[in-house]
């Protein structure tokens, strides 16, 4: 999600031109700024440029937050695809080993017979 300085309290159309032609373009811009270089754009009085520093840096923290959240979800989805390969994987492995222990047992019922008829 993109951010643009429109998304910031107090700034509208006008005052993003006005910003941009004082080397203001992005919400980064404005929040590593200063009181003193943003009080010289018209229209932004020194309350104003205080305002706009503290809202720029909120919006960009927000943005952290939201890409942190993100990257924590993924970690956590994959962590359980993970989980979900090696439990598949390990019910595939006992299916074998169940069917491998039923031929076995067959074989044993066989022989069993076997020798039992063999004995009469």
């Amino acid at each position: 999600m993109t951010q643009t300085v429109l998304d910031i309290r107090g700034i509208g159309p006008a005052m993003q031109i006005v910003l941009a032609k004082h080397g203001f373009v992005s919400v980064a811009d404005l929040a590593n700024s200063t009181v003193d270089k943003l009080i010289v754009t018209p229209g932004i009085s020194e309350i104003k440029a205080k305002q706009v520093i503290v809202d720029a840096a909120k919006l960009i923290a927000s943005l952290l937050s939201a890409v942190k959240s993100t990257k924590t979800t993924t970690k956590a989805k994959n962590k359980t695809k993970k989980t979900n390969k090696k439990t598949n994987k390990k019910a595939k492995q006992d299916k074998i080993k169940d069917k491998k222990g039923n031929k076995d047992k067959k074989k044993n019922k066989q022989k069993s017979k076997k020798s039992k008829k063999e004995s009469k």
